[in-house]
């Protein structure tokens, strides 16, 4: 995915309120020169990361920024990590593949039949930074690999670990390698229930599985919703008919609705010496600059504005370098959204790509009373960014877009369905069928 010289002459008249609010009580700069010892945590079968000075982790198709972590078997397709340490310390870095049912669980295949090759292998290529504040050593990584080739679909886990040892780990990335035996159609239409016709978005999708071999369709197969690259709102949809050519998914009762949520907002750091969208001024008094953005605005009332976004993703950018991987500097990003009082049943995250589609601390705000705001500083490198306001409620794992951002049927989203399917003569789920697809291209 590339930003098209059209879309970034436009982010510039993108109109913003502005209410200005002294920033204050805030922790000044946290510096990462020392070295740090891996975080207490036992593996996840997600994406995560392990050390705290592991920062701006993109795994993507090489050579399409944003794009899905997404392999055709038996393809020449490679998959692109990198990844920034801001503890420079040279360390000796190793990575292996593990094959995952559906669900994201451990297969139980043996490796050798998941990969042929070398089991683990180290990351040869890495560089430290040059022309920055803050220093950091920049990893990357290219697989599948003469090394490593992918012998099976399905869904597999990136492990990246220091000194051989899988236990001793740096970070977890997801990807997933299919093989389209299985054809799936699918479109975006409003939803039949009329109290969601005009927020949410319904995904009809039928798969042609004449060339698939399938045993008790509703016990070993199933199909997956994703909306943009999230992962806590997916949906899991059961067979609505079946017959010996075609899976039918397609639901009238609200099963297969997405909120349609709002486009996302822009910020742009791509340069630390002249104020960009979105950025109201730049502080330069500390060790790392510090980019305060424009006052965000409650979007809840307002009505649907058409607005180009790149569903959530960043592209790290610098317009004073040449060589964004390495001359980019990293820079304190100050966040504001002026909201009456507090909230006592969640808390409000800002979310995206830059928050790994995750809920992190680092990433949630705090309540600044005397100014009536949340507001966050998060450390992020150069570049531009899309972000959204998503408020998490207490003892809940998914959060809601909605909140603050409101929803509509209108905004552009990107959707990815999953087809997976176990045989009789295989013990582990295979990704047979894929398709991404646009809201408004509806392709």
């Amino acid at each position: 995915m590339k930003i098209s010289t059209y879309l970034l002459s436009c982010l510039f008249y993108i109109p913003s309120i502005l209410i200005s609010q002294p920033f204050v009580n805030f922790k000044k700069d946290k510096q990462f020169n020392k070295p740090t010892n891996p975080l207490e945590q036992e593996m996840r079968y997600e994406d995560w990361v392990y050390r705290e000075t592991i920062k701006t982790v993109m795994l993507n198709l090489k050579g399409t920024d944003g794009s899905f972590p997404i392999l055709e078997l038996n393809s020449n397709d490679k998959l692109h990590l990198q990844f920034d340490d801001l503890d420079p310390t040279q360390r000796q870095l190793y990575y292996k593949l593990e094959h995952c049912n559906a669900n994201w669980t451990p297969s139980g295949v043996m490796p050798t039949r998941a990969i042929r090759g070398l089991q683990q292998d180290f990351i040869q290529d890495f560089a430290y930074s040059f022309n920055t504040r803050q220093q950091y050593l920049h990893y990357d990584l290219t697989f599948p690999n003469e090394n490593m080739k992918i012998l099976i679909s399905g869904n597999y886990i990136l492990r990246v670990f220091e000194d051989g040892d899988p236990d001793n780990l740096v970070l977890t990335r997801r990807f997933m390698v299919f093989n389209n035996t299985a054809k799936v159609s699918a479109i975006v239409r409003r939803p039949v229930d009329s109290q969601i016709r005009d927020t949410h978005q319904e995904i009809d999708v039928a798969v042609d599985i004449t060339l698939v071999n399938t045993v008790n369709i509703p016990a070993t197969t199933k199909l997956i919703i994703r909306q943009n690259q999230r992962w806590d709102n997916t949906i899991e949809l059961k067979p609505f008919s079946i017959n010996q050519k075609m899976i039918n998914y397609n639901y009238d009762d609200g099963t297969n609705c997405f909120p349609g949520n709002n486009e996302y907002r822009w910020a742009d750091t791509r340069s630390l010496r002249m104020n960009s969208m979105n950025v109201r001024k730049l502080i330069r008094d500390s060790t790392l600059v510090e980019a305060v953005l424009l006052n965000d605005a409650i979007r809840t009332f307002s009505s649907y504005q058409t607005l180009e976004d790149i569903n959530g993703n960043y592209f790290i950018r610098n317009t004073e370098g040449s060589e964004p991987q390495l001359d980019a500097d990293y820079a304190w990003v100050d966040f504001t959204l002026p909201f009456e009082a507090p909230l006592t049943n969640g808390a409000f995250f800002i979310y995206g790509g830059l928050s790994d589609w995750q809920y992190k601390d680092e990433f949630k705000l705090q309540y600044d009373y005397p100014n009536k705001a949340y507001r966050a500083r998060i450390l992020l490198k150069q570049g531009i960014y899309n972000y959204c306001y998503a408020f998490l409620p207490s003892n809940s794992k998914k959060g809601d877009l909605t909140y603050i951002e409101n929803s509509y049927f209108n905004t552009e989203n990107d959707y990815m369905v999953l087809f997976y399917n176990r045989t009789f003569a295989n013990d582990f789920d295979e990704l047979n069928g894929l398709l991404r697809m646009n809201s408004i291209r509806n392709q």
